[in-house]
């Protein structure tokens, strides 16, 4: 039996910008660690994705540049394993033709 999987979406009154970077911080690293136990999913990769994003976009990262420099290599890496993961997928969809 599989742990259940658990997906966060921006409920935050506002713009994503009005969340706390803590909390969003918190949120992408439960998400990080569900894929790293095993949820190696395409969906779960893009939504840290989009996490990563939310931080890179936050109006208190804009003045810390080793915040900025640590989110964006973290955004470059899961974006390369989005695709590979979308790239597996296809491939796998795709009809094996007969001889």
């Amino acid at each position: 039996m599989q742990p259940e999987v658990i997906m966060f979406e921006d409920n935050s009154i506002g713009a994503p910008k009005s969340r706390d970077v803590a909390q969003i911080h918190a949120a992408t690293c439960v998400l990080m660690t569900q894929f790293i136990n095993g949820h190696h999913n395409p969906k779960l990769a893009h939504l840290i994705v989009q996490q990563l994003g939310r931080l890179l976009s936050h109006p208190e990262l804009a003045h810390s540049a080793s915040s900025r420099d640590m989110y964006l290599q973290l955004l470059e890496h899961w974006q390369t394993v989005t695709n590979l993961l979308l790239e597996r997928k296809s491939a796998h969809l795709q009809p094996v033709a007969a001889h």
